[in-house]
């Protein structure tokens, strides 16, 4: 199985260098990751249950779907975030900002309109084609997220983030300057991780650094589940070690009974290094 974006970043490269009259890159597939096989084969597998339910199959056939470990959560730092801030190109800035103070997913910011905003009440409305679990969601927005959307109004009467500049297509036309953001344009990206210093960083880690610092902030794993539209706690359950703090309180029961059972026959020495009193 392939992996279709790979390949459609591969294309736009080539086009870029069509156009500018580069050589073009050889084109290396790549599969398509271990969680993409295993959505697939489950809607696979959904269809023919579906299909056995309404009598067009007597039985369905057995489909194994690997499992898929959570990997490493990758969010920014404080100091990685600053030095990102900073070489952010202009035209995306708003998006990265929006996407790193609501939590949204790429799509979400790109396609959001103003149809979908209400900053009297500071809610936006995520529609239930638009998200992963298939759920209408409220998303609330803080000060910052605001702030940001104020700044996009009057720059087009449907899509909230928007180019404001001509850019010219792989046949050297121009495009309009006012027009939709696209979702899978990922020059300004990369340009600024790169300028940034920042490695092994993709756009939608952006969801988990705000996970992340809202978490370490001390927000509980069952309002994150909330704001960010994850359909089960242990969605989120990635998250729990990061908000251990809590637990210091229950771990600290061990010094008592180590006080007192731990050091009745040590050696005096060992008394010592405990510091036990």
């Amino acid at each position: 199985m392939e992996n279709r974006r790979h390949r459609l970043n591969w294309e736009m490269s080539r086009d870029r260098c069509l156009r500018l009259g580069k050589p073009v890159p050889e084109y290396k597939p790549k599969l398509a990751s271990k969680g993409t096989k295993t959505r697939h084969l489950a809607i696979l597998r959904a269809i023919l249950n579906i299909a056995v339910e309404w009598g067009w199959l007597d039985r369905a056939p057995k489909i194994s779907t690997p499992r898929v470990k959570n990997g490493r959560i990758r969010w920014l730092t404080e100091e990685e975030s600053k030095h990102l801030f900073a070489e952010i190109a202009p035209h995306f800035f708003p998006v990265v900002m929006f996407a790193i103070t609501t939590g949204l997913r790429r799509s979400n910011v790109t396609d959001l309109e103003w149809s979908q905003v209400d900053l009297d009440k500071k809610m936006a409305w995520m529609h239930p084609d638009e998200t992963k679990a298939g759920n209408a969601i409220g998303v609330p927005l803080n000060e910052t997220a605001c702030q940001i959307l104020r700044k996009q109004q009057g720059l087009h009467k449907r899509w909230v983030f928007v180019h404001t500049r001509p850019a010219y297509r792989s046949d050297g036309t121009k495009t309009a300057a006012v027009r939709k953001m696209r979702t899978d344009s990922n020059k300004a990206w990369k340009g600024a991780l790169k300028r940034a210093g920042i490695s092994n960083f993709r756009f939608h880690d952006l969801r988990h650094t705000w996970a992340s610092w809202l978490v370490q902030s001390g927000v509980s794993l069952l309002a994150l589940k909330e704001m960010g539209g994850w359909e089960t706690l242990e969605m989120v359950q990635r998250y729990a070690h990061l908000s251990a703090g809590h637990l210091t309180e229950h771990a600290s029961k061990i010094d008592a009974i180590i006080s007192r059972n731990g050091t009745n026959t040590a050696q005096e020495v060992n008394v010592v290094y405990l510091n036990v009193r």
